[in-house]
C-alpha cells in the first residue's frame, strides 16, 4: 500500500562525513515513511551488511524500506519493497518469488515505459528528471511539468516526481497530478537532514489540506 508521499532516496557519499544511518534516523524522526537505500557501488554482501540495521530502524518507525536494484537482498532483509531502474526487469518473476504485499517501484523517463511499468504491475514510478540538474554529469534532460503532467494523466500508477524538486516546487509537481515526491539530494546533502524533511512534509501537507 502506497500511503506515504515523501520518499527518501539515500545517497551516504553526500551525506559524509555523516553516517547514512544516522541520516536515515534523522528523516524517520521528521516523520518520513518510506526510503529507497540506492547505494549502487555496493555488492550484495556489503549491501546485505548496511541493509539490516537500516531495516530494524525502518521497522521500529513502521516507514517502508526499499532496496534499488537487489531484490534478494530486499527480500533477505525483509524490506517492503524493491526499486528497479529503468531497465527490462521482469516485475512478474520478482512477485512470484515474494509475498502478495512486496512492493515494486520502477524508475521512469517516459511515458512509454511508464505505461509498460503499469501493465506488468508495478506498484508505484518515479519519473524524473523534472527539472534541470547541473550538477549531475550526464543525467537525462528535464521533462518539466507539462510532460510530468501528461504522463500521470495517462497512468493510474501513483506517480513520485523526482529530479531538482525543491520545498517550493512542490506545489506545482502535486498540480500536474502526483501522488508525491522523491528526493534524494535535497535531503542526503543537507547538514540538517532531519530538519530539510519537514520542509518537504510541510509543503506537500499545506498542498494536501487545501
Amino acid at each position: 500500500m502506497i500511503d506515504y508521499n515523501l520518499y527518501v532516496i539515500t545517497n551516504r557519499h553526500l551525506c559524509a562525513p555523516k553516517p547514512l544511518q544516522t541520516v536515515i534516523s534523522e528523516v524517520l524522526d521528521a516523520g518520513v515513511k518510506a526510503i529507497q537505500l540506492r547505494e549502487k557501488d555496493l555488492d550484495d554482501v556489503a549491501l546485505f551488511k548496511m541493509a539490516q540495521p537500516i531495516s530494524a530502524l525502518c521497522k521500529s518507525y513502521n516507514a517502508h524500506l526499499f532496496i534499488n536494484t537487489h531484490v534478494q537482498v530486499a527480500l533477505d532483509v525483509e524490506a517492503a519493497g524493491v526499486h528497479l531502474p529503468d531497465v527490462d526487469v521482469s516485475i512478474a518473476k520478482i512477485k512470484a518469488q515474494s509475498d502478495s504485499d512486496f512492493l515494486v517501484g520502477c524508475s521512469v523517463h517516459s511515458v512509454d515505459t511508464a505505461k509498460k511499468r503499469e501493465t506488468e504491475c508495478a506498484d508505484f514510478i518515479t519519473y524524473s528528471p523534472i527539472y534541470p540538474i547541473t550538477s549531475k554529469q550526464g543525467y537525462e534532460p528535464a521533462v518539466g511539468l507539462a510532460n510530468l503532467k501528461k504522463l500521470t494523466e495517462q497512468v493510474k500508477l501513483p506517480v513520485f516526481a523526482l529530479g531538482g524538486v525543491t520545498p517550493a516546487r512542490v506545489s506545482e509537481c502535486l498540480q500536474a497530478g502526483v501522488s508525491g515526491i522523491a528526493v534524494m539530494s535535497g535531503i542526503m546533502s543537507s547538514t540538517d537532514a532531519g530538519k530539510r524533511a519537514k520542509a518537504y512534509l510541510s509543503a506537500l501537507m499545506q498542498r494536501t489540506e487545501k
